[in-house]
């Protein structure tokens, strides 16, 4: 039946009851929320696609670092600090925290790590380069004790776990650290962009676990930037954790891509527009 009512009808906009009115504005706003995130995702998968696309070949992804802790190099040229073994496999996971302050999802991770006790002293050349997406990883995000108990800094731990996912990195040599292992430089895209709740007004921790399960001995680089919290230490991505190693930083970067900003001025207009009708 072609003249059958589709939806609510309403004759008189800013005569209806008071019922009528919430229950309109409610669903207007629940159709825009739905819109704007399912249309963030497919933006989010068509330009990861494009970049992969068009870098296969590049020595880094090249999208916008959303937090960045790098690797330091002391006045010798070696890389400052050392490794910490990281693979689930011989129960030992390593994580770090860092701050969102922006809804733009992460969508790439770059971080530095070696094989311990491979090195120029020990008779192996660096490993070649990779080619993108070949070395297996696993990455987990979790929540923080510190967005709960703001006391617990700088010993906050990780919590629920978020996402898990399992990664193919690139890996390429970049150095010999102080403790005389090689150093190489990891980049991935996750297989789905992972979403975060902080923003400029209410900043949020996240941890982020990367852990290579080959049985190889792989260790995560320290960073000299000591920004936030000391990492934590698992046997599992699921915990328990704990910070008693009181290492400094790990060495990683987060990458994503920016939300449409279009969609940002389309949604904040349209519930103007519901604000000033549900008023009258």
């Amino acid at each position: 039946d072609q003249n059958k009512p589709v939806g609510p009808v309403v004759s008189h906009p800013y005569g209806q009851d008071n019922e009528t009115a919430d229950s309109t504005l409610t669903r207007k706003i629940e159709i825009l929320v739905h819109m704007k995130t399912r249309f963030l995702k497919l933006f989010s998968a068509a330009a990861v696609m494009a970049v992969c696309a068009t870098t296969a070949l590049a020595d880094f992804i090249p999208l916008p670092v959303k937090w960045s802790q790098p690797i330091g190099i002391d006045a010798s040229g070696k890389i400052i600090g050392m490794d910490w073994r990281s693979d689930h496999t011989m129960s030992s996971v390593m994580a770090d925290d860092f701050l969102c302050t922006s809804l733009d999802p992460i969508v790439a991770v770059r971080w530095w790590g070696s094989y311990v006790g491979e090195g120029p002293n020990s008779g192996l050349a660096p490993r070649p380069k990779t080619p993108p997406a070949t070395i297996g990883f696993d990455i987990s995000f979790h929540d923080s004790t510190g967005n709960y108990i703001p006391g617990v800094h700088p010993w906050s731990l990780p919590t629920g776990l978020l996402y898990l996912q399992p990664v193919l990195a690139q890996e390429e040599y970049v150095g010999v650290d102080q403790s005389g292992d090689y150093v190489y430089r990891y980049d991935a895209f996750l297989p789905q962009p992972f979403y975060q709740q902080g923003t400029t007004a209410n900043p949020l921790e996240y941890f982020i676990d990367i852990d290579q399960p080959s049985g190889q001995n792989w260790g995560w680089h320290e960073s000299p930037t000591q920004i936030l919290d000391v990492p934590a230490i698992s046997p599992a991505h699921n915990g328990p954790w704990n910070n008693s190693l009181g290492v400094h930083d790990l060495a990683f970067e987060l990458m994503s891509i920016p939300e449409p900003s279009v969609l940002t001025l389309g949604g904040l207009g349209l519930l103007a527009v519901l604000a000033r009708h549900r008023r009258r």
